[in-house]
């Protein structure tokens, strides 16, 4: 009879480390929100690479958020480089060399690569926050926040514990990994 008494106090004790823990980074991650949402401009520059069943894409984009809206300037494939997308609310143009293209209502139903920093701006600001841990990647201890969109979209968001610098990003629908971001730049902090 004890021993089944001490078991369970184990596991309880067990459980309510882990909410401990949980508790912690969720604060983390939403002073860190809170702060940095608060800024109006960030840029963020980042490797994104997106696949399906078909195939992967690999792009380096640069994203700024200001008072003249959102930009999207694809670094890398060179094929490609310099081009740029302004978002606004309900529509986006695409730019190359002073020539502007508008390309009506909406991108597409589902997240493209070159979409992926608007969408994890998205996220961050109006994603619930899901679950939160801790993980340890190359000797950097990272604060882990899952966030769900209404839509059913679901970002998971690493950033360092240190100083909450966003690291990587997975986007995803269902089950499947569409989009990984890793972040190269971020407000100036290089990642």
């Amino acid at each position: 009879m004890k021993q089944a008494g001490l078991l369970a106090l184990m596991i309880s004790l067990a459980v309510l480390c882990g909410c401990s823990k949980s508790a912690k980074y969720e604060g983390m991650y939403t002073d860190w929100r809170e702060g940095w949402l608060a800024a109006a401009e960030h840029q963020i520059e980042a490797k994104v690479v997106a696949s399906d069943d078909e195939k992967v894409c690999e792009y380096t984009l640069l994203y700024t958020v200001n008072a003249e809206g959102e930009t999207v300037e694809v670094r890398s494939p060179e094929l490609i480089a310099d081009i740029k997308a302004h978002i606004m609310e309900d529509e986006a143009q695409l730019s190359y060399d002073g020539a502007m293209l508008d390309t009506g209502g909406t991108l597409t139903e589902k997240l493209s690569p070159l979409m992926a920093l608007p969408a994890l701006m998205d996220v961050v600001r109006e994603g619930h926050l899901e679950n939160s841990w801790s993980e340890k990647k190359d000797g950097i201890i990272l604060a882990v926040t899952e966030l769900e969109m209404p839509d059913g979209t679901v970002m998971t968001l690493w950033q360092r514990s240190s100083d909450m610098t966003p690291v990587y990003a997975d986007v995803r629908s269902g089950e499947r990994v569409q989009i990984k971001i890793t972040i190269t730049k971020f407000d100036d902090i290089e990642v």
